[in-house]
């Protein structure tokens, strides 16, 4: 994977090729970002190492690691967090509250008055998450864009 546009701190991304810091599938997360995407390089004028810093999966310890070796992790209906936005055929609504095994959904359209009350495997049945990718794999991502710039129509059934 090439080096992500409008990265934000918190972003998470699996591991695809494993080194001496991660694992292979592990899920990390962006702790820090200057904008390279570089091996190791000194910065002698601020006196300061330069790379983007990613949490381990429990973030115990942080390290460096090159975006070719990850993928962008696609969060699921499971991991839907307080503030995320969720959809039903054009409706939207958002995650007010998460229990162990519920979320507490707003009314349509209405983000702050309180609607209805899901159980997760309702919730995955029924709505999908606002801008979330509809592919799973970098590599899928991929294929789909080169099969268009082919010619191909890419629809889902």
């Amino acid at each position: 994977m090439q080096r992500p546009n409008n990265l934000k701190v918190g972003e998470k991304f699996k591991v695809i090729v494993e080194d001496s810091n991660f694992e292979l599938g592990e899920i990390i997360t962006l702790k820090k970002d200057d904008g390279t995407d570089c091996p190791l390089f000194w910065n002698a004028h601020k006196s300061d190492w330069h790379w983007p810093f990613f949490w381990n999966a429990d973030k115990s310890n942080w390290h460096y690691i090159s975006f070719s070796q990850l993928e962008p992790y696609a969060k699921t209906m499971r991991e839907a967090q307080v503030g995320d936005i969720v959809i039903r055929g054009r409706n939207e609504r958002m995650v007010l509250e998460r229990g162990q095994n519920t979320v507490m959904l707003s009314r349509v359209a209405d983000f702050e008055v309180a609607g209805i009350s899901y159980h997760f495997h309702e919730l995955e049945k029924n709505f999908t998450l606002k801008n979330a990718p509809d592919v799973k794999s970098a590599k899928i991502a991929e294929a789909i864009e080169l099969l268009k710039k082919a010619g191909y129509k890419i629809t889902k059934e």
